[in-house]
């Protein structure tokens, strides 16, 4: 009896297999047309990415594939919002072939992107992939690089009844790197810590081995001393700094007479300032002159009466 159930079950298993009743829906799960590979490309501009998105699609079925396309999107990560989508039609596949889609497209946000690639049959949904790509801009050869050289200072006018000073700083600078269309130049009117003056001033256009200054005028109390500092900044990256080695007392220069100064770089450490020695140093204090005529004299009479007496 039980030999004759096993058979029985036998039967009904080979039957059903050959029929495709239990693999049927397996069999048409598997067979259809899939991504095998994406490749993600990307280079920057001043405000967005270009993306280069290359899918593989392979038909591994024995019959020709429908109505095919590829749509591709790129999502934030942590929001899974889209911040693309593009989409192109592939046409038919041929059975047991393989082919693959270029799409370029333009991503306006930088950092971490997901690039999911969906593949479409007769409008629906057949098989999909998703990559993780890092958008970041790319340093190219031309590379900004303006030095200080020294800063030139001149002063205006008063103004408040002579409370306040009007003047001009301009920094000198040089281009060591490829042409730049705009230098920022930033400078800083320093009392103490807590009190600061800054002022900026655009430089258009700055090419290679080009000297020049950018002048930039400012207003502030006229009886304090300032120290300066010069920033100078190139499509929003801080190029170099500089500072004077001393404080300036705006109040004592000479109006409409341009005074150039020394910049330090702003890592050097500002010596101490050596003093002007005091020419008057080695003359004879004024309250002793008159003790050291008076003994003078009198080791003079003294040595003529020595003389006389051997005479």
């Amino acid at each position: 009896m039980k030999s004759a159930n096993l058979l029985l079950f036998l039967f009904i298993f080979i039957f059903c297999t050959c029929n495709g009743c239990i693999n049927q829906n397996l069999r048409d799960e598997l067979q259809h047309p899939v991504i095998t590979n994406v490749d993600v490309m990307s280079t920057s501009t001043d405000e967005e990415f270009k993306l280069k998105v290359t899918a593989y699609v392979q038909n591994p079925q024995n019959t020709d594939t429908g109505s095919l396309f590829i749509k591709i999107k790129t999502k934030d990560p942590y929001t899974n919002l889209i911040t693309a989508e593009h989409t192109e039609s592939i046409g038919y596949l041929k059975a047991n072939s393989q082919t693959y889609k270029a799409l370029s497209f333009s991503v306006p946000k930088s950092g971490e992107q997901l690039v999911q690639v969906e593949l479409f049959e007769d409008n629906n949904l057949v098989d999909d992939h998703t990559t993780q790509v890092q958008l970041e801009q790319e340093t190219t050869g031309s590379v900004s690089n303006v030095i200080l050289t020294d800063l030139m200072i001149e002063t205006i006018q008063t103004t408040n009844y002579g409370e306040n000073i009007i003047f001009e700083a301009s920094p000198g600078l040089y281009n060591l790197g490829e042409e730049t269309n705009k230098v920022t130049v930033v400078v800083t009117a320093v009392v103490d810590e807590y009190t600061r003056y800054t002022g900026s001033a655009i430089v258009p256009n700055m090419e290679q081995s080009k000297k020049t200054r950018g002048t930039v005028r400012m207003t502030v109390p006229a009886d304090e001393s300032y120290s300066f500092e010069i920033d100078i900044v190139v499509d929003g990256q801080l190029i170099s700094s500089a500072k004077t080695s001393r404080s300036i007392k705006l109040h004592d220069l000479k109006l409409e007479m341009p005074t150039t100064y020394v910049l330090l770089e702003s890592e050097a450490p500002v010596e101490d300032e050596i003093p002007v020695e005091d020419e008057s140093a080695d003359e004879p204090a004024s309250g002793f002159e008159l003790p050291i005529l008076v003994i003078s004299m009198l080791f003079a009479a003294g040595a003529l009466r020595m003389k006389d007496r051997k005479e």
